[in-house]
């Protein structure tokens, strides 16, 4: 019996202990030359809080010419006052930085949340919101008044996702989270490995209370069959990228889903043959979105995504969301590989895809790729 002290002594150890630098890969494999996106590329996901000013704007413009992005949406464009000033800042920018609004959920619990909330949002549409954002505090945070979570299936975002069907705007929607965050802590769970949760247990929902990984899609799955007029764009390809086949049957069953690939690439790369089949496939139905930030590194970040969609190079670093202050990537210890899609499919995720859902910057896309001719 003694031996079960010295086990959990030896689990906290090894879990205070930071995860260790990743090694260089000693076998020289070849690379392509590619610094920057082939087309014009709309990063349909990209957090843009840190644009408060016009130099800022200006900044982060610098940085999409240098890496190759068209456009990019700024999930952050935030709701009532907040919107308006986003909206004051960025109107000399806005064939390149276009803002989505973001529901304020303070209240929800109130009599005439819903009506409230649709109304600014109609009014941020018309002010010039090009979508509506909503992130997985709906799921996983938001709570009834008798502590149970809401879904977004709940009948109180009817009245907004009506909305945004009433204008022709898109769902930016990300519910649940990463599957590993919802089994047990340990060996096996390939995001501890990776580094996650060493210290504390921040970020996994396993035996926490919270709602299963399976509750939260269902609801998903109800609020795409009550609102099939309503267009969701379903962040990080749904949350289902470790099971294609979900994938797969969800974009079959709603012909109103679209998934965009941020923040999960580091998976797709591991199954470069199985991953480019399913682009091919369902390449009407994939946009591309990095979840990036204006401060995110060249090299390190944006590179690793056009270099995973556009060559076939193989065993490189993917573009880590979070790294640990060894520079290790916490949500994936692995090297990943291309899927070299044709310039045909290619267009279609780096741009023709969100242009469905972005007329006012068809211009400018266009005569981004008449200059690069």
């Amino acid at each position: 019996m003694r031996i079960w002290p010295l086990l959990l002594a030896l689990v906290i150890g090894v879990q205070a202990q930071e995860v260790p630098a990743m090694p260089k890969a000693l076998m020289k494999l070849p690379r392509s030359n590619i610094t920057r996106a082939k087309f014009p590329a709309i990063d349909f996901h990209l957090h843009g809080g840190a644009l408060r000013s016009a130099e800022d704007y200006r900044k982060m413009i610098r940085v999409m010419d240098e890496t190759g992005i068209g456009v990019i949406c700024n999930m952050d464009g935030g709701f009532g006052k907040r919107f308006d000033e986003a909206v004051k800042v960025g109107e000399p920018f806005k064939q390149r930085i276009i803002p989505f609004a973001r529901v304020n959920f303070d209240g929800i619990n109130d009599p005439g949340w819903p009506a409230r909330s649709a109304a600014e949002l109609e009014r941020c549409f018309r002010a010039g919101a090009a979508g509506l954002k909503i992130n997985k505090v709906l799921g996983l945070e938001l709570k009834n008044k008798d502590g149970s979570y809401i879904q977004s299936d709940d009948p109180r975002f009817d009245a907004v996702w009506e909305m945004c069907a009433k204008y022709n705007k898109p769902v930016m929607i990300h519910t649940s989270d990463s599957y590993g965050r919802f089994l047990p802590i340990g060996v096996e769970n390939e995001r501890y490995e990776a580094g996650l949760w060493r210290s504390n247990t921040e970020g996994n929902y396993y035996k926490t209370g919270h709602p299963s990984h399976d509750v939260i899609e269902k609801a998903r799955e109800n609020m795409h069959a009550k609102h099939p007029k309503t267009r969701f764009v379903n962040a990080h390809v749904a949350m289902l990228y470790y099971d294609m086949d979900k994938v797969s049957t969800f974009l079959d069953k709603y012909p109103n889903a679209d998934v965009e690939i941020s923040a999960s690439v580091q998976d797709l790369g591991r199954a470069p043959l199985l991953i480019r089949k399913w682009f091919l496939k369902y390449q009407d139905r994939i946009i591309f979105g990095s979840d990036g930030n204006p401060g995110r590194g060249i090299d390190e970040f944006w590179v690793p995504h056009w270099r995973f969609l556009e060559t076939l190079d193989e065993h490189f670093d993917h573009p880590a969301q979070i790294r640990s202050p060894t520079g290790a990537p916490l949500h994936g210890r692995w090297r990943i590989y291309g899927i070299g899609l044709p310039d045909d499919v290619l267009r279609k995720v780096y741009y023709s895809n969100a242009l469905k859902y972005l007329p006012s910057v068809r211009d400018s896309i266009q005569k981004q790729l008449a200059a690069r001719r």
